[in-house]
């Protein structure tokens, strides 16, 4: 039987080859908890002694070498420490938590709310999800159905331009009124409106008139980045043509 000392307490064991043989020499001190190779700090063996000389009196019991000769290694058994070749370490896991019911219902509400911001965002942007990519249309009227809402073409005024116009007398009699649009987006917008203002050479408005889509003979939309002709012909009294020297055009959306 050999004496192993802990590194750490100093504390020395017996120890015998079964016991080193069961966790591959690594035992564990019975005192501070250290955990060790016990090959490694055996006691150098003791020279031979010659026999003592009688005397006339018995000696004394001799003391212990070191407090802890009485004690036993204590034997590694964790799974992270070394173990006999041949045998496995079955872990030891335990079921992950379950959800409380508290926690699915807060799941559950953050899941609606985050639907119903998805589709307040689709309804706010529908004439352009429309315009844009025109095979969503259906699916967009039926988000709109609970609002009783429509898809429509967006309505951009600040992405519509006119090119040129002008006011000039009709030889067939009464006025002509030609106008070019451009839509400057990638997408259709609305046609909008036209407020033809007729001014006197004091630029004060004589007579103003409104055109809808219908009355310039335009589309509902125009085309992403095309031009829009229209031309509009119309009557005025004689009394009022007599003052009109110029024209301002406005296009807008009712």
């Amino acid at each position: 039987m050999d004496i192993t000392h802990c590194p750490e307490c100093s504390t020395a064991f017996k120890v015998s080859p079964e016991q080193l043989a069961l966790a591959s020499g690594w035992v564990r001190c019975g005192r501070c908890g250290a955990v060790f190779e016990a090959q490694h700090h055996f006691s150098a063996p003791m020279p031979s002694q010659p026999p003592p000389a009688p005397a006339p009196e018995p000696e004394p019991e001799p003391e212990p070498l070191q407090d802890g000769w009485d004690h036993e290694a204590s034997w590694i058994t964790s799974l992270d420490e070394p173990k006999p070749a041949g045998q496995a370490a079955i872990a030891q896991t335990s079921p992950p938590p379950q959800p409380t019911r508290s926690q699915i219902t807060w799941l559950i509400a953050c899941g609606v709310m985050l639907l119903l911001f998805a589709w307040q965002v689709i309804v706010s942007q529908r004439h352009l999800l429309a315009a844009e990519e025109p095979s969503l249309k259906p699916w967009l009227e039926v988000l709109c159905a609970p609002l009783a809402c429509e898809v429509e073409w967006p309505q951009e005024p600040h992405s519509i331009q006119i090119e040129n116009t002008s006011f000039n007398e009709d030889p067939e009699g009464g006025y002509a009124l030609q106008i070019r649009l451009r839509n400057t987006q990638h997408h259709p917008v609305a046609t909008p409106y036209l407020e033809l203002s007729l001014i006197d050479l004091q630029d004060q408005v004589v007579v103003r008139r409104v055109f809808s889509v219908q009355e310039m003979g335009l589309p509902e939309s125009l085309a992403a980045l095309r031009d829009a002709r229209a031309t509009i012909h119309f009557d005025l009294d004689a009394k009022v043509s007599d003052h009109v020297s110029g024209f301002h055009a406005l296009i807008f959306y009712p």
